[in-house]
């Protein structure tokens, strides 16, 4: 059966009723995001991949607009770290950051035992290439205790 016999043609057609699904309800594998849990922050693959030959960044946060930066740079400027691991394989690295994220969960005011993630936008210019994460728009995880008595992060954004 051809694709045109399958085609239902209408004059018009009414998005009264309808709702957009927000972006967030869908998975985000191949989309940037870094994530803030446990004292701790990093990157995923879809970071890296896209910054293939970027070892070192600087994070930079925007108290007004609460927008954070992730931005490339050399191994010797100031406030630089590694983001990835420094084997054959690249991958993401986690790194612990007690005070940076203390001072982000008091001025963003979330709950410090939930982990967020923050899905961001590559953004390119004639100069340079960055990320931009916006710290309002949050994934959510809760932490919950399970039976042996330890707590786990949820994999179900609330």
């Amino acid at each position: 059966m051809e694709a045109e016999e399958k085609t239902v043609w209408e004059e018009s057609f009414s998005y009264d009723g309808y709702q957009v699904v927000r972006g967030e309800f869908f998975a985000h594998t191949f989309e940037p995001s870094i994530t803030f849990n446990d004292s701790r922050v990093y990157v995923n693959m879809a970071c890296l991949k896209q910054m293939p030959m970027v070892d070192y960044i600087q994070i930079l946060i925007n108290q007004q607009t609460k927008k954070l930066v992730v931005r490339p740079c050399g191994e010797d400027e100031k406030d630089s770290f590694r983001w990835c691991s420094h084997t054959g394989k690249r991958k993401p690295k986690q790194i612990i950051c007690r005070i940076f994220y203390a001072k982000l969960v008091e001025m963003m005011h979330w709950n410090p035992t939930y982990r967020y993630k923050l899905l961001g936008k590559l953004i390119k210019t004639t100069s340079e290439q960055l990320y931009v994460f916006d710290l309002k728009a949050t994934e959510v995880y809760q932490r919950v205790r399970q039976e042996e008595g330890k707590t786990r992060n949820t994999r179900t954004p609330i």
